[in-house]
């Protein structure tokens, strides 16, 4: 399976200065932030096996918690993959390619992307509006829907805004400018 390497000179490693520097720090420690969710989630679980195997007391609502709490990390990671452009690729079909017109593939895939993220980002928050206006709760632990939901909006904008920065990185090696 071929994989780009570190070392590899198709790599493109931009300087990130000012704001985009300032985005790359967010998305980093929002995704680190994301890691200690899924690391608290990971100790909650084994209290809650430990105390259901040896105590017959589990934690209740472990399975809720582990539910709202996957959905907050899992989000997290997502405007860092962007951000250093690691999604998955399929390039199988485009190694013939020039490197500019693979650029401008990758300027579309972002862009759509960047679309997507913010439609998402959107229905994200007008779904937090609903769930906060009807009062919904969660069916155990009575966790209003609301308060997980609106952690993941931040998540959806900083994927919108990592798109947008490596469209037009993209769109810049597709001109055959230097990024």
């Amino acid at each position: 399976m071929a994989e780009l390497l570190p070392d590899d000179d198709r790599v493109i490693h931009p300087q990130r200065k000012g704001l985009v520097r300032q985005l790359d720090n967010v998305v980093t420690w929002w995704a680190l932030s994301g890691g200690f969710v899924f690391v608290a989630l990971v100790v909650m679980s084994i209290v809650s096996i430990v105390g259901r195997k040896l105590f017959s007391s589990p934690i209740e609502g472990d399975m809720e918690l582990l539910m709202m709490g996957a959905a907050i990390g899992s989000a997290a990671f997502l405007p860092v993959c962007e951000m250093h452009d690691h999604h998955i690729k399929v390039d199988a079909l485009t190694t013939w390619m020039s490197p500019r017109a693979r650029a401008a593939l990758d300027a579309l895939a972002h862009a759509l992307l960047m679309l997507a993220a913010a439609v998402i980002t959107w229905r994200t928050l007008l779904y937090t509006i609903e769930c906060h206006e009807n009062m919904e709760v969660s069916a155990l632990l009575l966790v209003p829907v609301w308060q997980p939901v609106v952690l993941m909006v931040p998540s959806f904008a900083l994927l919108a805004a990592a798109a947008l920065y490596r469209l037009t990185v993209s769109t810049q090696l597709a001109l055959g400018a230097q990024p």
